[in-house]
């Protein structure tokens, strides 16, 4: 359950520009589509969120701006629900906990939702394995 901000916390959040998602108890996630295949844009804001070094800003203040920037030019808020916005969070967490060379070939695949990811997964594990030469 989320608590509420104090007020004095609240005006910190509001200078730095923090969009606050409430998630309702209730939540499910639907497979809606999120992606990002059609876009280079917002794939090259997603790796540049994912790429950013704490050593590329002057201080530990710019890089967390720097960070909440970049992470607002992937996501897009503004645009995107917050249900699509978690199902791409997902999806990336879904994609980064697969063993390495299943994970390439899946991320080559350019799942758009967590399912489409999980499908492709399981199609593989149903194919015979080949002999090894």
């Amino acid at each position: 359950m989320a608590t509420a901000l104090e007020p004095e916390d609240q005006d910190l959040w509001e200078e730095e520009g923090i969009l606050m998602v409430k998630l309702e108890d209730d939540f499910t996630c639907r497979p809606e589509s999120v992606s990002q295949r059609d876009d280079p844009v917002l794939e090259t804001s997603h790796q540049n969120f994912r790429r950013f070094r704490y050593q590329e800003a002057a201080s530990p203040r710019e890089a967390l701006i720097r960070l909440r920037e970049l992470c607002h030019q992937w996501l897009r808020p503004e645009r995107r629900t917050k249900e699509q916005i978690l199902e791409l969070l997902v999806l990336e967490q879904f994609l980064t906990v697969l063993p390495g060379e299943l994970q390439s070939w899946v991320r080559g695949q350019r799942p758009e939702s967590g399912e489409e990811a999980v499908t492709l997964v399981e199609g593989l594990q149903k194919q015979p394995r080949r002999p090894r030469r």
